[in-house]
């Protein structure tokens, strides 16, 4: 029971109002026993009272009575008297106990009624003597009805007393109850709470320190353990979480930071010039990043036996003899492999290459004890796979450039040979006939039509000459096609009365450099025909996109061309045959109705090409 009320604050309360339940039931129990014992003490004192009356009423009665009538009335006094002696409540067993002092004067009263007044009642004559004697029996009886009735109060008021002392004892039992009910509330219930709520409250603002110190082995004590321990659960949770959001927050930088050192080299490999491919602060950024402080970096020609870029990122003197004897061949042909030193490092070699094309090796020296992780060994790897692809870049512009340059002399020899060498060939036939007729001493009008000749030829080759040289010098810049045809349709217009219109609806389609280039010579080139020509008055230039196909027209309304093919391949039309061969296109030239001639060219660029083979 002592161990429950010590462990337990619900069985504790339980019994302090138990407690008080009792208490208040037997003070209101005890009450009703008491009134109910004391219900019949007022008219005990009331019915002894009423015989000291009684007693002096038969005095009165046999004073005066003279007669036997008064004899018959002084007996009736007596009966009465007796009757009240004899009632009940004076003889209740709740008042009179047969041992009591009550009992006792209530016989005592008996008895001196029965042996002393009653028979000198009787007995009385009228002399002096027997009067004076029948006072005195009497009065001594009535003094011994008032002890009587004190006896009866006296027992009334020791009840009420009882009572008071029960409801007193009872009041201050209450009370005691009370305060032990609020003492052990506010040690075992109060502070309590109040600690667990302020700990509620730290946790709540994020304080997971903070501890309940409660010694109690009652609900709320075990309350506070449990407090406690997910006090500490929540602290070694928070706790691996705030490490594990540490490491993953230095993964994460260290990933961002490996993918910007990815991007500055793709960068800078693929927007640098050879001449500015610098790779010392690639090399830098990534000793910094991996914490290797010992890295060379050797660039390489194909089959070449030493680098002609070989950059060092070294933190400490180290012993490489491979670099110290010009043994380029030992990093280069082993590449990918670890090699160990003397000097209890090893050696990783990482190969540049791409497409089958080794460009150098990326070597990085570590200590044994420190070793190289997993994410260092992808970072240098992709580095390195980076620097190849930005080399292999730099190696496919370079042939890029080679092959635009053949390309571009193989047109210009072109150019040359259907143009200027032609006239020159012409000019050349024109001097040996000059040659023969002078032999001949021909007439001067013979030397005349020749000397003609060859002026009209001088004029043609000087201007097909400096058309070479505008057409060399063509470029298309930022504006794109249009803005070139634009260009040239405007320099056209100052040379001629001729009206020059352009239709450009193909602003959706992207056109590569050589396309545009193309595009560009065969607009011109039959712009130029038509202005030379036509003998017109308007020319219009047209691109327009049809079924997945541009087509490029010149047309104007001059005097058409005729129908001979060596006439049409006076106009140039040979020349623009092989740059729409070169387009993979069809050209043409023939009239447009009853007058004027139309160039017309179809062809698919490549970016329509690739749309749809992703549609496909």
């Amino acid at each position: 029971m002592v161990s429950k009320i010590r462990n337990s604050i619900v069985f504790r309360i339980g019994s302090l109002l138990m407690a008080m339940t009792v208490m208040a039931v037997l003070s209101m129990f005890s009450s009703f026993v008491i009134s109910e014992i004391a219900d019949k003490d007022a008219a005990a004192i009331n019915v002894s009272g009423s015989l000291r009356k009684q007693s002096y009423l038969m005095l009165s009665t046999l004073l005066v009575a003279e007669n036997t009538a008064a004899v018959t009335e002084q007996q009736a006094v007596f009966e009465q008297f007796e009757t009240i002696l004899s009632d009940p409540v004076l003889i209740s067993g709740d008042l009179v106990s047969p041992d009591s002092a009550l009992a006792q004067s209530y016989k005592t009263v008996v008895v001196s009624w029965k042996t002393e007044v009653k028979p000198a009642l009787e007995q009385y004559n009228s002399t002096a003597t027997a009067k004076a004697q029948l006072f005195d029996t009497v009065n001594s009886f009535v003094d011994k009805i008032d002890f009587l009735v004190l006896q009866y109060q006296q027992a009334a008021e020791s009840k009420i007393e009882l009572l008071r002392i029960i409801q007193i004892i009872a009041l201050f039992s209450t009370l005691i109850l009370v305060y032990v009910a609020m003492t052990s509330i506010h040690g075992h219930i109060e502070k309590p709470l109040a600690q667990l709520t302020a700990m509620a409250r730290r946790v709540r603002d994020g304080d997971l320190t903070s501890r309940v110190e409660l010694d109690n082995k009652d609900e709320l004590g075990l309350l506070a353990q449990a407090f406690n321990s997910m006090s500490d659960s929540l602290s070694e949770m928070y706790a691996d979480l705030e490490g594990r959001v540490s490491r993953k927050t230095m993964q994460l930088k260290r990933s961002n930071d490996s993918l910007q050192l990815l991007l500055n080299t793709s960068r800078l490999s693929n927007n640098a010039t050879e001449e500015d491919l610098d790779f010392q602060p690639i090399l830098d950024e990534l000793s910094n990043l991996t914490g290797i402080g010992d890295m060379d970096l050797c660039i390489t020609k194909q089959d070449a036996d030493s680098p002609y870029i070989h950059l060092l990122e070294i933190d400490e003197v180290s012993n490489r003899p491979n670099c110290d004897t010009g043994n380029c061949e030992g990093c280069l042909s082993h590449s990918g492999t670890i090699m160990s030193n003397v000097q209890g490092c090893y050696t990783v070699r990482f190969a540049l290459e791409r497409e089958e094309h080794n460009y150098g090796v990326l070597v990085v020296r570590m200590k044994y004890k420190n070793g190289l992780e997993a994410w260092q060994h992808q970072l240098i790897q992709a580095v390195a796979d980076q620097i190849a692809v930005g080399l292999s870049l730099k190696n496919q512009v370079h042939q890029d450039r080679r092959v635009a340059l053949l390309n571009e002399r193989t047109v210009i020899a072109r150019e040359l040979h259907d143009s200027l060498a032609q006239s020159l060939s012409y000019l050349k036939i024109q001097v040996s006939r000059m040659q023969k007729a002078h032999d001949k001493q021909a007439d001067g009008e013979v030397f005349q039509n020749l000397i003609d000749e060859i002026r009209d030829g001088l004029g043609s080759a000087y201007r097909q000459l400096r058309e070479l040289l505008s057409t060399f010098r063509l470029q298309v810049g930022g504006r794109g096609l249009k803005g070139a045809l634009e260009d040239a349709i405007s320099q056209l217009s100052n040379r001629t009365n001729m009206k020059i219109t352009l239709d450009y609806q193909v602003d959706s389609i992207l056109f590569t450099p050589n396309e545009e280039i193309h595009l560009l010579q065969i607009a011109k080139e039959a712009l130029q025909n038509s202005l030379h020509h036509s003998k017109g008055e308007n020319v219009k230039v047209s691109l327009v996109e049809n079924n997945n196909q541009v087509t490029v027209s010149v047309a104007d309304d001059g005097v058409g061309i005729p129908d001979g093919p060596e006439k049409m391949n006076h106009y140039g039309l040979d020349i623009m045959k092989e740059r729409a061969k070169l387009l993979t296109g069809r050209i043409t030239m023939e009239r447009a109705g009853e007058r004027g001639t139309i160039v017309t060219f179809v062809f698919s660029p490549e970016s329509i090409h690739s749309n749809v083979a992703l549609s496909r």
